[in-house]
């Protein structure tokens, strides 16, 4: 008798754990209740791999767009490529040879989870636009896989190393410490913007996102570029004497000529992209998030500005990421960009700290009032960990009551 009630008991608790865990699970947060404006300004938030990790496991995405949808956040950029690796599973990085998906958000106890396809879901049930971030553009790991699998694809230096800084490791990488050899430009590769393969791996790799998801658009970075001391790989300078009667690159990276021959490589490839995902989902939003005009070419190769004046993106979001007011006041008075208004909406994306170091309220609302003086009304924040979540340095009440000052009442 004893062993038959322990048997009972036994089965109820497990289903009373299952009844439990299936409530957690199925449960969503109510849809906020909101003034739908016709065309609003954009109001968007960056949420990084660690971010999008986080609210994977937690199984929580409801409680967080719900969060946003309350701070009066009407656009979400989440990050879907990452050092090398996409944060949903890719049939793209499956046929290229790389990681099939992002350990980091990949369930244990539910494999199954369609993760990605869950936060477009709960962003749409709160009137939130999904915007995926395709984070780290043409910059790969030395380490990642899909450059190990694909070493033609990388480009290199004059010196022929394909990362930035190879010296302190003499140019030998350390798997187990990627993370510090990427802060020190020692696992920071490139890929080819030039070559064919890797263009179409590209391409296809941001048009799968928008075949697979219900997604609003796709964005990418400052990362979209090149650092200028490269492109001397034996393909792109075979490419180069093609069209220079023979003649080789400059010696020089910063010769004007050369580096417009290479930002018009990355311009095509921009254009090729924009065709291909307007081909499959015509209203989506072709969004950028590049750093200001003048670095972003003469640094990186990146003419932005061209990709505005050639109808090939919808909005730009142009990092003015400073630690105080004045200066970013300062780049904005430059009005190296104000014109472009005209043509698409350009906002500015304001960085609210590091990890452990956030801004607090009352410095983000001062640099949101900074931007307005200066006649910009669109605006994103990088990012959610150091916005809205714990990591925020301000009373979570403080922070909704500022939100709402500054975006409108819920």
């Amino acid at each position: 008798m004893k062993k038959i009630l322990r048997s009972k008991g036994f089965r109820y608790c497990l289903l009373g754990f299952f009844a439990f865990w299936l409530t957690i699970c199925l449960w969503q947060a109510p849809v906020v209740k909101r003034v739908q404006e016709a065309n609003p300004p954009i109001r968007g938030v960056w949420l990084t791999n660690y971010g999008s990790s986080f609210s994977y496991y937690l199984t929580r995405l409801d409680e967080l767009t719900a969060n946003l949808a309350k701070h009066h956040i009407n656009t979400l950029y989440p990050a879907v490529w990452n050092r090398g690796n996409t944060l949903y599973a890719s049939d793209v990085m499956k046929a290229a040879g790389g990681a099939k998906r992002d350990p980091f958000t990949s369930l244990p106890l539910l494999p199954f989870q369609n993760t990605l396809g869950a936060l477009v879901h709960q962003a749409h049930r709160q009137n939130i636009r999904i915007i995926p971030w395709f984070e780290y553009g043409l910059w790969v790991p030395a380490s990642s896989a899909i450059a190990r699998q694909h070493p033609d694809w990388l480009t290199t230096n004059q010196a022929g190393n394909i990362v930035v800084n190879p010296q302190s490791s003499g140019g030998l990488l350390a798997p187990l410490k990627p993370l510090r050899l990427e802060l020190t430009g020692e696992n920071q590769a490139w890929l080819n913007p030039v070559h064919p393969e890797v263009r179409q791996f590209l391409i296809d790799l941001i048009v799968e996102v928008v075949q697979k998801y219900d997604v609003d658009g796709i964005q990418l970075d400052d990362h979209f570029g090149l650092p200028v001391a490269f492109g001397y790989d034996d393909y792109t300078q075979a490419e180069y004497r093609k069209s220079h009667q023979g003649i080789s690159p400059p010696q020089d990276p910063n010769d004007p000529e050369w580096v417009a021959w290479r930002a018009e490589k990355i311009t095509s490839l921009m254009a090729d992209i924009s065709q291909a995902v307007r081909v499959q989902q015509p209203e989506a939003i072709i969004s950028v998030s590049p750093s200001p005009p003048a670095f972003a070419y003469q640094k990186y190769l990146q003419d932005w500005i061209r990709w505005v004046d050639l109808g090939l993106v919808d909005e730009s979001l142009v990092q003015v990421y400073r630690k105080e007011p004045e200066h970013i006041q300062a780049e904005l008075a430059k009005q190296s960009f104000a014109h472009l208004r005209d043509q698409i909406p350009v906002g500015i994306g304001l960085y609210t700290g590091p990890s452990f170091k956030g801004k607090k309220n009352q410095e983000i609302e001062t640099e949101v009032q900074v931007i307005r003086d200066a006649g910009y009304e669109d605006v994103s924040f990088f990012c959610w960990e150091t916005t809205f979540w714990v990591l925020k340095k301000s009373d979570p009440a403080q922070v909704q009551a500022t939100f709402q000052k500054l975006f409108g009442q819920v």
